[in-house]
C-alpha cells in the first residue's frame, strides 16, 4: 500500500555551484531533478510510503535516477526501462542576479515516449492519492494521454488527484498548454498552483478569483502558492492564509514548489487542518530554498 504515486519525467541534471553561466563553469554537479520525483522524494522524507512511475533510457543516467530514488525510499518498482531512447537531461545555469536558467535536452526521452499502454491498474491500487504535474503532457502527446489515463486509474482505484500545472514556456505555448492543462485541471481533487501558473492557465493571479469554484471542476481544495508572499487555499467554505516561511537566505528557489507540494500533500494524508498543511508546505519550502539543488538529500539531513 502506498501514500502517494507520483507520476513524470526525472531528469540528469548538472548545475554549478555558484554564480556563472554555462560559457564560463569549469565545474558541474550532477544530480536528479523533476517536478514529480522532488515531490516524491519530499513526502519519502517526511514518512511516507511513495511510488514513482516513469521510464529511463537504458543509460548510466537512467541508472542513477533509479539508485538516487531508491536510497531517497522512493519505490521504483515501475521506473520502466526504454532501450530504444536514452534518459532526458538539462543543464541549470546561475545567473548574477541569482536568477536559474534551464536548457532543456529531453526531446524524444525515454520519459516522453510513456504511453496509456504503459500504465496498468496496480501501479496505483492502494494510494489514496496520485500526483502530476502539466509538465509531463507538455513533452508529447501520449505523455499527455497518459496522464489522462493515470487520472482514471487512480480515480478507479480510489486515490484522490492532486495536480499541479506547473506550466513550463520553454516546452509550450500559452494557448497550447490552456487547451491541454484546463481539462486535466478540471478532473483534480487538489489542485496546487503557483501564482505564475495560475497567471498563465487561468489569465489570473488574483487570488479570489484562483479560489473560486470554477465550472466543471471537481477540486475539493485549491491552493494558490505565493513565494515569499506566502500561501493561501480554500477548501469547502473554509478559506486560509498563510506567511511564507522565513529563511536567513534565498540560495536556490528551484524545487521550492514541489517541497512545499510535498509538505502540503503529507499534512492532507495525516488529517491536518488546512492551515497546518499549508503551513507545512511552507516549511518544506523553505528547506529547499536555503539548500543548492531540487531537493534535500537524506546525507544532508543526517
Amino acid at each position: 500500500m502506498y501514500d502517494v504515486v507520483t507520476l513524470g519525467e526525472c531528469m540528469a541534471v548538472l548545475y554549478p555551484m555558484e554564480p556563472v553561466t554555462m560559457d564560463h563553469v569549469s565545474t558541474l554537479t550532477l544530480d536528479i531533478a523533476g517536478a514529480e520525483s522532488n515531490t516524491a522524494i519530499g513526502l519519502s522524507q517526511l514518512g511516507h510510503r511513495v511510488r514513482f512511475v516513469s521510464q529511463v533510457g537504458n543509460d548510466s543516467l537512467g541508472q542513477r535516477i533509479r539508485t538516487t530514488l531508491a536510497q531517497e525510499g522512493v519505490d521504483t518498482t515501475y521506473l520502466l526501462t526504454d532501450s530504444d531512447a536514452q534518459t532526458g537531461v538539462f543543464f541549470r545555469e546561475w545567473l548574477p542576479d541569482g536568477a536559474r536558467r534551464v536548457q532543456y535536452y529531453r526531446r524524444a526521452s525515454a520519459a516522453s515516449r510513456l504511453s496509456p499502454e504503459h500504465l496498468k491498474s496496480e501501479m496505483f491500487a492502494g494510494a489514496r492519492i496520485v500526483h502530476m504535474t502539466g509538465i509531463t503532457p507538455a513533452l508529447s502527446e501520449t505523455c499527455a494521454a497518459s496522464v489522462t489515463r493515470a487520472i482514471e486509474l487512480a480515480h478507479e482505484a480510489g486515490a484522490l488527484v492532486s495536480f499541479d500545472p506547473n506550466y513550463r514556456a520553454p516546452l509550450w505555448s500559452v494557448e497550447a498548454a490552456r487547451v491541454v492543462l484546463l481539462p486535466l485541471m478540471a478532473q483534480a481533487d487538489i489542485l496546487l498552483l503557483g501564482h505564475e501558473d495560475a497567471h498563465a492557465i487561468l489569465g489570473t493571479h488574483n487570488e479570489e478569483e484562483v479560489l473560486a469554484p470554477m465550472p466543471g471542476f471537481r477540486a475539493r481544495v485549491v491552493v494558490l502558492k505565493q513565494a515569499e508572499k506566502g500561501a493561501c487555499a480554500k477548501a469547502g467554505e473554509t478559506r486560509v492564509t498563510v506567511p511564507a516561511m522565513p529563511v536567513s537566505e534565498v540560495i536556490d528557489p528551484v524545487g521550492a514548489g514541489d517541497g512545499f507540494n510535498a509538505g502540503f500533500l503529507s499534512g492532507w494524508l495525516r488529517g491536518y487542518a488546512l492551515a497546518d498543511a499549508l503551513r507545512l508546505g511552507a516549511q518544506v519550502g523553505a528547506q529547499i530554498v536555503s539548500q543548492t539543488g531540487d531537493y534535500v538529500h537524506s546525507r544532508d539531513k543526517a
